[in-house]
Parts: structure tokens; C-alpha cells; sequence
């Protein structure tokens, strides 16, 4: 069976000089603005298709929170960095987004022995449009029919609409089974454990792959699973909890296990 496609980088190289961008962020933040760049920088690297979503305040404060800056500060920093192009500009200010085309010319050799290829910029804003986050410009040349599709990496490259569907929403259910602040919210409201409200949540997100039943945004996708949990407790915390699903359903849930799906 084939790798499943990898979209985070272990490393990424980083060069010694600094150039009048930096001077300036470290010269008005001191070591906070050039350890908060690095940081960013290590995030994006671990994160699937290397960008930065702060438009959760959750997120924002996760990375104020790892740059050990105040969330003002750390705000303040994105933003010279962005005026001073080091990050796109536009995005951040529309949509809280970070990317750093710098970042992404720089991993480009990380990508050469893998069967897929390094997002691009074009591939971002598609991906974006799929989840709800932000509309692609009118006549972009590069226009999704359905929200699930993301750009091709190359003009030459071919992508099933199924794989394309599964990339979409496997990175949106990875960030809802990675918000502890979302699984705390559900364990609260029906009075169950941590563990139980996770094991729930991650038994309904692949139902919700398997059946169809997907929501455009991950706002949606999460009001959908605590209206569930309010009306469905036992689903969490019967002791004979194992969802019952017709032949069709349970033979695509094991499927996705098989494949690596979420894992």
C-alpha cells in the first residue's frame, strides 16, 4: 500500500543573515521578536500544508502562549512581519492567516523524494476556498465546482476528486481531535470524561466521513457534534457505547481506519 501524501517538514534551513527585516524586529521586540519569528517558523513547519490559521482566538493564545509573549505582543509582531513582507500580507489581514512564501521556497528539497509536492500559493487559497475560510477572486483561473477541491500542485498533476475530498476533511477533523478546548466544552455539557468525549467525537467524525454528512466549516462540523452530544449522552457514556452502523457504513469505517485516516 502506497504512503499516504505527507504535508509537514522535520527541518527547515534557516540563514545567517539577517537582512534589515529581521534587524528591525529584533531591534523593536528585542530576542521576543526573532524567537517568536523562529517559533512561527517551527509551527509552520509541523503544520499540514504549512500555514497558520489565528483566527481562532484558541490558537492565538496556544502561540502566545509557546512564544511566551503576550498575545498583543505576539499580534504586533505578526503584523510588522507581514507589513515588512516577510509574511503574506493580504491573508494575514483578511483572514488571519500566516504563510511565508520564504518558508515554503526554502522546503522545497524536503519534497523532492515525495510522491506529492509542496503546496503553493494558488493551492492555499483553493484549499481556504474548500474550507470555508476565504472566497477565491473572481476570475481566478484556478475555480473549485465543489468546496472540497483543492488546487492541483502542478499544472501537470491530476487529483481524484475522492482524494481531494478525504485531504479536506481529514485536516478538518484533525483540528477539531486536536482542540482541547472543544473536547472540554463537549465532556462538560454532558458530564462525561475527557477520554469519553474524545473516543465519542472521533467514532462520529468517521461516521461523519464515511456517510457524507459534512459540514461546510469547522464551526459547523463542531455546533453539530455538541447539538449530537446533548441529545445523545449515552453515545459518550453508556457502558455499551459502540455506535451500530448498517453493513454499507461500517465497511467504509473500516476502510478509513485501514488507510490512516486522522492518524
Amino acid at each position: 500500500m502506497a504512503r499516504p501524501p505527507r504535508n509537514t517538514v522535520d527541518y527547515f534551513p534557516f540563514y545567517c543573515d539577517d537582512g534589515k527585516k529581521m534587524f528591525y524586529i529584533e531591534q523593536t521586540y528585542g530576542n521576543d521578536g526573532f524567537s517568536t519569528f523562529i517559533k512561527l517558523l517551527r509551527e509552520l513547519a509541523k503544520t499540514e500544508y504549512h500555514y497558520l490559521n489565528l483566527s481562532d482566538n484558541a490558537t492565538v493564545m496556544f502561540l502566545s502562549a509557546k512564544c511566551r509573549v503576550s498575545k498583543e505582543i505576539l499580534l504586533n509582531i505578526i503584523k510588522d512581519l507581514a507589513d515588512l513582507g516577510k509574511f503574506d500580507k493580504q491573508l494575514w489581514t483578511e483572514n488571519g492567516i500566516i504563510w511565508c512564501q520564504d518558508f515554503i521556497d526554502s522546503i522545497q528539497d524536503a519534497y523532492k523524494k515525495r510522491n506529492n509536492k509542496c503546496i503553493t500559493y494558488e493551492g492555499l487559497l483553493t484549499l481556504l476556498h474548500g474550507l470555508g475560510i476565504r472566497k477565491l477572486p473572481k476570475g481566478s483561473s484556478e475555480v473549485p465546482v465543489k468546496p472540497q477541491t483543492i488546487l492541483k500542485n502542478s499544472k501537470e498533476e491530476e487529483i481524484k476528486e475522492e482524494e481531494i475530498k478525504k485531504t479536506v476533511l481529514e485536516k478538518n477533523f484533525k483540528e477539531i481531535l486536536s482542540s482541547d478546548q472543544f473536547i472540554e466544552q463537549l465532556a462538560m455539557q454532558i458530564s462525561c470524561t475527557i477520554e469519553q468525549a474524545k473516543a465519542g467525537i472521533e467514532k462520529k467524525l468517521y461516521e461523519f466521513a464515511a456517510t457524507g454528512e459534512i459540514y461546510r466549516s469547522d464551526t459547523e462540523n463542531k455546533r453539530h457534534l455538541l447539538n449530537f452530544a446533548r441529545k445523545n449522552k449515552e453515545y459518550f457514556t453508556g457502558k455499551n457505547n459502540k455506535p451500530v452502523y448498517d453493513k454499507e457504513t461500517q465497511d467504509k469505517i473500516d476502510e478509513l481506519i485501514k488507510e490512516g485516516f486522522m492518524r
